[in-house]
């Protein structure tokens, strides 16, 4: 079956992006995948704001061809626009506090100190996060290339009040990232493939 929007039949299936209980009876981005085990396909799911933000290709391809048009959509097309635009945006996964000070950041390179609040890149690989390092909170927006929304940040992660408060004030004060010129991005997207720091 293709990439479609359906109505869950039951609160089985959790969101591959988010990895929490997607609710029976909301609508969820159902990704057709080869199936490892057999022939045919196999779906994955995902809320579809997850949807938007960590499979932005599957989900802007899919918008056009609904039928009928869902205008409804639009900041959800907006969103997968800006991830498309902006590829790095995808990768931003759980944001935590570190455990340790053995990560290093794959942004400045810095250590990221212990109890300090970090950002996972988590790109989706095969329906899988895959851990590819973190990254400083006030580092996140340099990394994308554009500083990242208080909504996507804390998407994947439960916060308190006060540490959502925290990491808000964290962005208010993130400077808007400067372009990296393709050099540089050729560079560093080189260096990424190496792989990342766990701690």
């Amino acid at each position: 079956m293709p990439d479609r929007i359906e109505i869950a039949s039951s609160a089985r299936a959790r969101c591959r992006a988010c990895r929490r209980t997607i609710a029976k009876g909301a609508e969820r981005f159902a990704e057709a995948v080869p199936n490892p085990m057999a022939e045919g396909e196999s779906q994955h799911y995902y809320h579809l704001a997850c949807a938007a933000e960590r499979r932005p290709k599957a989900f802007a391809g899919l918008l056009p061809t609904l039928d009928p048009p869902r205008p409804d959509l639009a900041p959800l097309a907006a969103d997968a626009q800006l991830t498309l635009d902006h590829h790095r945006l995808e990768r931003l996964g759980a944001l935590e506090r570190a455990k340790s000070a053995r990560a290093a950041c794959r942004q400045c390179r810095e250590p990221i100190e212990k109890d300090g609040w970090r950002v996972a890149l988590q790109p989706i690989e095969e329906g899988r996060l895959a851990a590819w390092g973190f990254v400083h909170l006030a580092c996140a927006g340099a990394y994308a290339g554009i500083k990242p929304s208080l909504e996507r940040l804390t998407r994947y992660t439960e916060l308190e009040p006060s540490d959502r408060d925290q990491v808000a004030a964290a962005l208010e004060a993130m400077p808007v990232p400067e372009p990296r010129p393709p050099e540089a991005e050729a560079v560093a997207e080189a260096d990424e493939a190496a792989g990342g720091d766990e701690g």
